[in-house]
């Protein structure tokens, strides 16, 4: 849940991920239309799933039946499992084309995999295992999942490890803001989390963390919050924890862009938007 934010399909869904699933139904031997809809088809070839794998057969793609449905794919890999992933067509940036969904896990799908890895601050292997899934599984309706940021990772391949580190910070816990999230970092998060609940504990930055960490900012605020903040709204920013006239405007432009209305105030919306990986 924390870490693997599976989304839920059900009868009546329409979208990616419902195809892809459809997809791994066809790699597990079910015979039916991958067009992105569940419909009853559908629901009895998961429900048929369930039953042959022992679990609840409620017709329902939950984390359970996700896990178990998901067959690992990589470099070589064929068939529709790899259609499964190729279908979400995987463009991270302006300009690319969708993937070809061919089943042939080649160069070029193991590529657009490892950007969707370092969008949301997986491990970047180029694999599409359950933890890729469980974020791929998040193209349906519904709000967007937090990015992770795992014990290990660098400013230079996830852009919020400082971010998240000034965040700590800010509840108290003595670490350097230096771009590393390595064992110190990792044991401040789990301590973190340990004050909020018994399950779900880590040394990753997830779903759970990001709204218990964040602090509303907004013009003439100070402190470790606004540096988290400074690192992550474009622009160059200094970091010096003063929320003053540039980090406003800074943020009003962000805002405009991405997280109306613009008003300068750092909340919940305006911070989850600051954390995903954004293009026009």
């Amino acid at each position: 849940m924390n870490v693997n934010p599976w989304r839920t399909a059900s009868s009546g869904s329409v979208s990616a991920a419902v195809k892809g699933l459809q997809y791994l139904l066809r790699a597990h031997g079910h015979a039916i239309a991958a067009d992105g809809s569940f419909g009853p088809a559908t629901q009895a070839a998961v429900t048929d799933f369930q039953s042959d794998e022992g679990l609840t057969t409620d017709g329902i793609v939950g984390p359970n039946t996700w896990s178990r449905l998901v067959i690992p794919t990589s470099s070589g890999s064929t068939g529709d499992a790899v259609r499964a992933v190729q279908q979400f067509g995987l463009v991270s940036s302006p300009g690319l084309d969708p993937l070809d969904v061919d089943g042939s896990y080649g160069p070029l799908t193991r590529e657009r995999v490892t950007d969707v890895q370092r969008d949301w601050g997986l491990t970047q292997d180029g694999a599409a295992g359950p933890e890729t899934w469980s974020f791929l599984s998040t193209q349906s309706p519904g709000p967007r999942p937090w990015p992770l940021v795992k014990q290990g990772a660098t400013r230079v391949s996830n852009w919020r490890v400082r971010a998240a580190q000034h965040l700590l910070r800010a509840k108290g816990y003595a670490i350097a803001p230096d771009g590393i999230f390595g064992p110190a970092s990792g044991n401040a998060i789990r301590t973190f989390q340990q004050t909020l609940r018994a399950t779900y504990i880590s040394t990753t930055v997830g779903q759970l963390d990001w709204p218990a960490l964040i602090v509303t900012v907004s013009l003439g605020s100070t402190g470790e919050a606004v540096k988290a903040v400074q690192t992550l709204v474009p622009g160059g920013l200094t970091v010096d924890g003063s929320f003053g006239p540039l980090t406003d405007g800074a943020v009003r432009n962000f805002q405009s862009m991405f997280a109306p209305p613009s008003d300068g105030i750092v909340g919940p919306i305006t911070w989850h938007a600051l954390t995903q990986a954004l293009f026009e």
